[in-house]
C-alpha cells in the first residue's frame, strides 16, 4: 500500500493508555513524510475527532476531513501500518499546513 502525507485512514488506536486518543477505526491523517512511507513498517498519524472542540495549537479545526472536524495535534502517534484500515480521504492543503504548524507549536519545533 502506498501511504501518502495529507491522506486520512481508519486507524486501530487499541489499546491504548490513560488519556490516550482511544478507538478501533479513529481517523487519522498521516503526518509522515511520503519518501519514508514507503521504505519504513510505520507511519506517524495525527489522530482526528468530531467530539472536541478547536483548541489552538493544540487543537485545530480541519473542515477538509468533515464540517466538524478537528485535529488532536497534542496526541502524534507513530504506528506499524497494520493498525491501518480504510482510506477514507485526504486533508486539504490548508488544513495540512494548519496540523503541521500545531504539531511545531506543541512539540516546540
Amino acid at each position: 500500500m502506498d501511504y501518502k502525507r495529507g491522506q486520512i485512514y481508519r486507524v486501530n488506536l487499541e489499546p491504548t493508555q490513560g488519556s490516550e486518543q482511544q478507538g478501533t477505526a479513529r481517523p487519522c491523517v498521516i503526518l509522515s513524510i511520503t519518501p519514508l512511507n514507503s521504505k519504513l513498517r510505520q507511519v506517524g498519524v495525527v489522530p482526528l475527532s468530531t467530539s472536541a472542540k478547536a483548541l489552538p495549537p493544540i487543537v485545530v479545526s480541519v473542515p477538509s476531513a468533515g464540517v466538524s472536524s478537528v485535529a488532536l495535534c497534542h496526541q502524534v502517534r507513530t504506528i506499524d501500518k497494520t493498525r491501518m484500515g480504510k482510506h477514507v480521504g485526504e486533508i486539504s492543503a490548508t488544513d495540512m499546513t494548519a496540523i503541521e504548524h500545531a504539531v511545531r507549536q506543541v512539540y516546540g519545533l
